[in-house]
């Protein structure tokens, strides 16, 4: 007797091989390969690629519309993708009259791909309420990642910043802005999806609104602008830095174009702020929103800037000690108390420990609180932000030397490492 079913296929796997044969067909006849960016093989780099890539480099300027500035582009979907991303992140930036100049490169394939690297000069102009508009550069050298074609052009895949300048805003993906109260978010390839980055912004708008007046901010015309990427490396190309430089930073606060004395933005870090629970998120907002808003300045020392940003972040805050600042007490409970104030040089975004620096610049803030009123502590650090000695300002606006802030928030750390596990 032969066993149920042998000699005879069952309905499923007659209805399996179907498919199959269906989905066979269906790649046969839509030959994904042909045209495919990532599978397809690359011819090298023309000879003559200095002169194609001026002449592309020419037509992605005179490109008048998204139709136009895909054919400057190249064929292929990901050189579309990356014609639709600029073009509509243009529009919605307000960047006008964008022109592309070929500076070098292009003529030898630098990766397995067989793509090269182009370095060009992008100059372009703003609209009036743009998130841009302000700033001092409007223009910047950007490499581009091409791949060689049949045809004897190249397909531009993706933009770079360069050792010198950053990654222009518009330039760095799928671009939306949106408002949040009177600020404004921007995401990068969707931002932070399970991040609610907006409640954030506005959150942290009307904290720092509650804590600092007004009339001791830098600039009272200035408007909190948060940049939201999708990865680290873009964030690390928008600031002009490399991702090991941001690793350890959740958020930076830094100007539109790197240049001083123009308007200013957040720019997250999603690879560590996503991480963070929302109590954290929100405090890394506030903390950033409170340089934006406040406004630093290049001579203010790195503990009183980050301190009472902090200061002004944790103000409302109920959580212990153990959990705010419990990197630097445990260390504190180790090895002893610092002999002194966070350096400049303590803050390097690569050095190990970088929560405990900001931890105690805060610490001596929170100590602060415990003699001094708000008012006083705002008033002395608008003094020392415009320029007012440290020393000077801690004798007018807190009636201590410094030696005394340094000396009491030694004592204070110590005490509060005793009350920590």
């Amino acid at each position: 007797m032969a066993e149920p079913g042998a000699g005879r296929l069952s309905p499923n796997v007659v209805a399996a091989a179907v498919l199959a044969i269906v989905a066979a067909s269906l790649v046969l006849w839509q030959q994904p390969w042909q045209g495919d960016d990532a599978g397809a093989s690359v011819p090298a780099p023309p000879a003559d690629a200095a002169a194609v890539l001026r002449e592309q480099t020419k037509a992605l300027s005179e490109a008048g519309s998204r139709e136009e500035l895909r054919a400057a582009a190249g064929p292929g979907r990901a050189a579309r993708a990356w014609a639709d991303d600029a073009w509509a992140a243009q529009r919605t930036l307000g960047v006008r009259g964008a022109t592309w100049t070929y500076l070098r490169g292009g003529d030898v394939a630098d990766r397995a791909d067989g793509s090269a690297a182009v370095v060009v000069e992008v100059r372009w102009r703003t609209e009036p309420g743009s998130v841009l508009a302000g700033a001092r550069t409007a223009g910047a050298d950007v490499t581009l990642r091409v791949r060689p074609t049949e045809d004897g052009t190249f397909s531009v895949v993706d933009a770079a910043g360069t050792d010198r300048y950053r990654l222009p805003l518009w330039l760095a993906g799928r671009v939306e802005v949106s408002d949040a109260g009177s600020a404004r978010v921007v995401t990068v390839d969707g931002g932070l999806p399970d991040v609610d980055t907006r409640a954030q912004t506005a959150a942290a708008q009307r904290q720092v609104d509650r804590v600092v007046p007004q009339d001791d901010r830098a600039d009272r015309t200035s408007r909190l602008l948060v940049v939201a990427p999708r990865t680290m490396e873009q964030a690390a190309q928008l600031l002009g830095r490399r991702p090991a430089d941001v690793k350890q930073i959740a958020a930076v606060t830094t100007t539109v174009d790197g240049e001083s004395g123009t308007p200013a933005q957040i720019v997250l870090n999603p690879a560590l702020f996503e991480t963070m629970d929302q109590r954290a998120q929100q405090v890394v907002m506030s903390h950033e929103a409170t340089h934006l808003l406040v406004g630093t300045s290049k001579d203010l020392p790195a503990w009183v800037a980050e301190g009472f940003a902090d200061f002004v972040a944790l103000r409302d805050d109920t959580a212990p000690l153990s959990l705010s600042a419990g990197q630097v007490l445990r260390q504190v409970k180790a090895d002893g108390a610092p002999r002194a104030l966070p350096e400049q040089s303590d803050f390097d975004g690569s050095t190990h420990g970088l929560g405990a620096v900001y931890e105690s610049s805060w610490m001596a803030f929170r100590m602060l609180t415990g003699s001094r009123s708000d008012d006083s502590i705002v008033a002395f650090y608008a003094a020392v932000r415009d320029g007012t000695p440290v020393e000077v300002a801690a004798e007018r606006d807190l009636d201590l030397t410094l030696a005394q802030i340094t000396r009491q928030w030694r004592t204070y750390l110590t005490k509060s490492a005793s009350t920590v596990s």
